[in-house]
């Protein structure tokens, strides 16, 4: 990972894109459909957007938590780590009840999901032009 992608992070936090998952799904995917299948999560996440916001905004918790959840998987399979595991603080606070918490750490969740989408578009189009 490049330190563009991490710089302004607090020390010790998870990097937008952990180098190991994403070695890892590239092994399991094969660089010829690693694009493929960066572009379709950068479409799942644009796309849990509203529906996160939206819950947020109820504090429905329930929601929250069935949201944070797939996120998490979602962020973690591709490597995405800090936003996987703000999502997973997300998910435990909605589980346990903790309204405090599961809003707050939703809210890092969205404010996470532009920066990882643009981190993983640039991850693509770097693999677009190694390919070419």
């Amino acid at each position: 990972m490049n330190t563009t992608e991490i710089k302004g992070r607090d020390f010790g936090a998870p990097a937008l894109i952990d180098d190991a998952a994403m070695a890892e799904l590239t092994a399991d995917v094969g660089t010829k459909n690693l694009v493929a299948v960066l572009t379709a999560f950068n479409d799942e996440l644009q796309r849990r957007v509203p529906v996160l916001q939206a819950a947020v905004d109820a504090n429905d918790l329930a929601a929250i938590a069935r949201e944070t959840h797939s996120i998490k998987g979602s962020a973690l399979t591709f490597g995405a780590a800090a936003l996987g595991a703000a999502a997973r603080r997300a998910n435990d606070a909605s589980r346990a009840g903790d309204s405090a918490a599961a809003l707050s750490n939703s809210r890092e969740v969205l404010a996470l999901m532009p920066e990882t989408r643009a981190a993983v578009g640039r991850l693509a189009a770097q693999k677009v032009e190694v390919q070419q």
